[in-house]
């Protein structure tokens, strides 16, 4: 497959083309109160990011990976629900081999992320879990005892984690840029409250019959999202999609 060029200025289509974005970012988190948000995630053809009952599945070859820790390694922080916590255990560790790692940040409205987990037991950082406030404290007690930072967010009228107040928690803890991950109750959500400003997608070659990536119960009438500077480039089998999202009109 021939790469197709990005035919417009600005547009975002390589780990240097971003790392050189993302040296502006402290001033774009400055001006926005926000981070620059890369939301990146990889799906199957038919749009599926894990299997028919949520179980994980490699979707993403070694080439299309190395993008993955690529940007991981560029951002400061990354981004899950506690969905995938739960269902993949993961780091969350970049191993690009530059040694820069990003903060790990968990949405864990009901701190439910175990002691045990791979990412809370890891030596070289403390994963932020984000969670809706009251809790009981011993719950928070024993997540930081273990290896956490619990960190109190206000949660919106759905009861979940309330995407702009954790925009003002991250600006707050100078975090620049973040990389959202999922799964797909969290891309969904950063989608529709319009908070990406670089898409990277992965389509694995392949059809899986599973868990879509929109969860369709956040939204009605669909999300319409536009996408601008959209550039093409393959990694071993797969197709990566470098994209910026045009936001139309409420």
């Amino acid at each position: 497959m021939t790469n197709i060029p990005a035919d417009r200025p600005g547009a975002i289509c390589s780990l240097e083309e971003l790392e050189r974005r993302l040296a502006a970012a402290p001033a774009f988190r400055a001006a926005h109160r926000r981070p620059f948000i890369v939301l990146s995630y990889a799906q199957s053809v038919d749009g599926s990011i894990a299997g028919r009952n949520r179980e994980r599945i490699q979707l993403s070859s070694p080439e299309s990976m190395r993008i993955t820790h690529g940007i991981r390694s560029l951002c400061g922080a990354i981004l899950v629900g506690i969905g995938t916590v739960l269902a993949d255990d993961p780091r969350l560790t970049a191993c690009d081999g530059a040694g820069r790692q990003p903060q790990p940040v968990v949405l864990d409205t009901h701190l439910r992320t175990p002691p045990a987990a791979r990412l809370v037991q890891r030596p070289d950082a403390r994963p932020w879990l984000i969670h809706r406030h009251p809790l009981p404290d011993a719950r928070t007690r024993a997540l930081r005892a273990a290896g956490a930072t619990p960190m109190a967010c206000a949660a919106g009228p759905d009861g979940r984690i309330d995407l702009a107040a954790l925009m003002g928690l991250l600006c707050a803890n100078r975090v620049d840029s973040l990389m959202v991950e999922g799964g797909a109750r969290v891309i969904t959500s950063f989608l529709r409250c319009r908070l990406a400003d670089l898409l990277v997608v992965t389509v694995s070659p392949r059809f899986v019959g599973g868990l879509a990536v929109l969860d369709a119960g956040q939204f009605e009438g669909g999300l319409g999202i536009h996408l601008e500077e959209a550039v093409y480039r393959q990694a071993g089998p797969d197709l990566i999609v470098w994209a910026r999202p045009e936001w139309g009109p409420r």
